[in-house]
């Protein structure tokens, strides 16, 4: 999972020493822990991003009928009366 950060997130590392997490896209388990992360989410920091998967190559069956349906026919006839000359 990778978290995109928005803002900067300070938070306390131990009770004398702060850390800063700096704007950026972090991977959960290498780049920072777990636990920081649903932190940084709970505060509303950051996103998630979703990983993008690759399209799958899908093979469409043609229709046997390739008739166009509900098409408009090619002569159409005005209903507005011409004027008399």
């Amino acid at each position: 999972m990778k978290i995109k950060v928005k803002r900067l997130f300070r938070y306390m590392a131990t009770p004398t020493d702060t850390k800063d997490i700096v704007v950026g896209v972090y991977s959960v388990p290498e780049d920072i822990s777990d636990e920081l992360a649903q932190k940084i989410l709970r505060f509303g920091k950051a996103e998630v991003l979703q990983e993008k998967k690759a399209p799958e190559n899908k093979v469409v069956a043609t229709p046997e009928n390739k008739t166009r349906v509900a098409a408009p026919t090619g002569n159409r006839r005005s209903t507005r009366a011409k004027p008399d000359k």
